[in-house]
Parts: structure tokens; C-alpha cells; sequence
């Protein structure tokens, strides 16, 4: 796959740029990041049988993230932040 059709895919492959903080992101950056991944998954598992490891690491992230904003009412890192100090 060339880059142009890399960063046109809804797959996320194992070797396009990830976000180093999802905290920053948007709740719908964030949905979009795990589907992403998770059809990249679902693609390796029928290419070549199991998914690629950097794949999983960041279905971990993502799942962490997600379950983070489940906890906190879906707010940013950053709102929750700004609430706490009474902004």
C-alpha cells in the first residue's frame, strides 16, 4: 500500500505516526484512532493469522483512553484538569 492510500485507509497500519498523549485528543479523534485499529486488526488476523504487535499496543492505549473518559463523563484530560482547579 502506498502512503497516499495508507493515510486514505480506514485501517490504521502498524507504521503510520500515533499520537504520543490521546488525553489531547478529541472523545471523536479518539473513536476514530480506535476504529481504526481495531479494523487493522481484524485485517492482520485474516492476512497473516494474528495481529501485528504494535497494533495490539495501541488498541491497549486506545481501550485505556476510552475507559478513562468512560469514568470521567467522556471529558479530555485537560477539562477534567480544568474543572479540578475550578476553571
Amino acid at each position: 500500500m502506498n502512503e497516499a492510500n495508507a493515510n486514505e485507509s480506514s485501517r490504521m497500519a502498524p507504521e503510520e505516526s500515533f499520537p504520543e498523549d490521546l488525553t489531547l485528543l478529541d472523545s471523536s479523534e479518539v473513536a476514530v484512532l480506535n476504529s481504526r485499529v481495531h479494523r487493522a486488526i481484524d485485517s492482520e488476523y485474516i492476512e497473516f493469522g494474528l495481529p501485528d504487535p504494535e497494533s495490539q499496543a495501541r488498541l491497549a492505549e486506545l481501550t485505556e483512553e476510552l475507559d478513562r473518559r468512560d469514568e470521567t463523563g467522556g471529558r479530555t484530560a485537560r477539562a477534567a484538569q480544568d474543572q479540578a482547579a475550578g476553571e
